[in-house]
């Protein structure tokens, strides 16, 4: 039987890999093209442009390479199936992954060239709404796989972790904040690290609250954003000021709704049974 399933997906394995590499090429060269169009069109200096493209050819590489090893969790949950080609709700949440060299690089030139600020609210968006997005179209499709379950928490903890240190950097975002966001996600990893040591099998659950925690954090920090270029309402120090106090108390919220989930997971599954020992006889 192992040997007829091995069979079975080897062609799905090979179509797969091509999948994966040709998300990676095909990443590389969009977010590439903005921001080369960025710099031409702006005239912002090559500079940046020459770290940008090893940085992003690096990162990607090591993203694709990622995804290979892991294939085989290329499969649906209810069924099993494997897929054969990159789903369209694992592509939402790969392209929040992979944009964050383009995000981070965007708002870092854009420091400089506050006119470049039609282009990096825009792509903000678009990164944040994969969030909800990716969930929604795997549900509907009934194609939620155990990649997806990966990639949907490493690509929150990777953009808000990064945008949140950029943000703090550019005096933006207070250090308790930052402190209160990177406990949160220590949280979550920590706790799941420790659960998949029990269970055997790493399996990342999101709840509705720490989701909820997420997307705010997300609007946040495209706030925070505005307030950088000075955006009328969305951008004004006293309105973000409020949400951030707000957004605090959900994050909050979510570590406590985090510690309960855990709890309660450590309690109604029993650990995975110990191999017995060699006698030493």
């Amino acid at each position: 039987m192992p040997q007829q399933a091995a069979a079975r997906d080897a062609k799905p394995l090979q179509t797969l890999a091509r999948s994966i590499v040709a998300h990676g090429v095909l990443s590389v060269l969009a977010q590439a093209g903005v921001f080369i169009a960025v710099t031409i069109i702006w005239a912002t200096g090559l500079r940046r442009l020459v770290l940008f493209i090893p940085v992003t050819l690096v990162y990607h590489g090591l993203l694709t390479a990622a995804l290979l090893l892991r294939r085989e969790d290329f499969r649906v949950e209810s069924t099993g199936e494997l897929l054969s080609r990159v789903n369209l709700s694992n592509t939402l949440t790969y392209i929040r992954l992979s944009s964050l060299p383009t995000v981070l690089f965007l708002v870092i030139q854009a420091r400089d060239v506050p006119a470049t600020l039609p282009v990096i609210l825009p792509v903000i968006c678009v990164v944040f709404a994969t969030d909800f997005m990716d969930g929604i179209v795997a549900r509907r499709r009934g194609q939620i796989t155990f990649v997806g379950r990966y990639l949907d928490s490493s690509s929150d903890y990777v953009t808000l972790i990064g945008v949140g240190v950029i943000l703090y950097v550019f005096g933006l975002l207070p250090l308790w904040f930052l402190l209160l966001v990177l406990a949160r996600l220590i949280l979550f990893a920590a706790g799941m690290a420790v659960l998949a040591l029990r269970e055997g099998k790493a399996n990342p659950v999101s709840t509705f609250v720490g989701k909820m925690s997420v997307f705010a954090l997300m609007v946040l920090y495209a706030m925070e954003v505005a307030q950088l270029f000075n955006v009328p309402i969305i951008g004004a120090s006293g309105v973000v000021n409020v949400v951030e106090y707000v957004v605090a108390a959900v994050v909050a919220g979510s570590m406590v709704d985090k510690a309960i989930f855990l709890a309660r997971r450590f309690s109604s599954v029993p650990p995975r049974p110990r191999r017995a020992s060699a006698d030493p006889r």
